[in-house]
C-alpha cells in the first residue's frame, strides 16, 4: 500500500533516480525500505531525462607568428582581454604567451563606469564575489577600486558551521 501511495504521490512513472534516492533520505516525509526502492525503480524503468553528450571546447592554438603579434600589440598598449577575444582564446592563454616572452604584465584597472556600477551593486546588498562575477572582473581588483572610490565595506559574513 505504501508503495502505491508513494508512486502516486511522487508521480514516479516520470521520476528519475534523484527522486528515488530522495525517498530514502531522512528529509523525505515517507520512510521507504530498500526493497520498496527496488520495486519503485523497476516500476519507473527508463527515465525520460535524456543526457546530452558533453560538448568539447574547441582549442585555438596560436602560431608563432600570431604569438609574436600578440606580444607586439600588448606591448603597444592593447589589453590582454581584447587580444583574447580577438584571437578566440582564453585570457590565461594570452597571459601565458606574454609571460613566456618575458613581457612585464600591466594591471588592468576598472573603468570609471565599472567602478560606479560595482559600488552601486555592492551597496544594493550584493556580496563582493557576486559583484565581481556579475561584472566579470577579478574580485580583488574590484574590491580595491570601490574602496578607493570611498565605499565602506560591510562586515564579512561568517560561514555557518554544520
Amino acid at each position: 500500500m505504501l508503495f502505491r501511495r508513494t508512486v502516486e504521490r511522487f508521480a514516479l512513472p516520470t521520476a528519475c533516480a534523484v527522486d528515488i534516492v530522495y525517498l530514502c533520505s531522512n528529509k523525505s516525509a515517507t520512510s521507504v525500505t530498500s526493497a520498496e526502492i527496488q520495486r519503485i525503480s523497476a516500476a519507473v524503468g527508463d527515465s525520460e531525462r535524456k543526457f546530452q553528450p558533453r560538448v568539447k571546447r574547441g582549442w585555438n592554438r596560436l602560431s608563432a607568428e600570431q604569438q609574436a603579434t600578440v606580444v607586439a600589440r600588448y606591448s603597444s598598449g592593447e589589453t590582454s582581454t581584447v587580444l583574447a577575444d580577438e584571437y578566440g582564446v582564453a585570457k590565461s592563454t594570452i597571459l601565458r604567451i606574454l609571460r613566456e616572452s618575458r613581457v612585464v604584465l600591466r594591471r588592468q584597472s576598472l573603468t570609471a563606469e565599472q567602478v560606479s556600477e560595482a559600488a552601486d551593486l555592492y551597496e544594493s546588498g550584493l556580496s563582493l564575489s557576486q559583484v565581481a562575477k556579475r561584472l566579470d572582473v577579478n574580485q580583488e581588483t574590484m574590491r580595491v577600486a570601490i574602496l578607493e572610490a570611498g565605499v565602506i565595506l560591510r562586515e564579512p559574513t561568517k560561514a555557518k558551521s554544520a
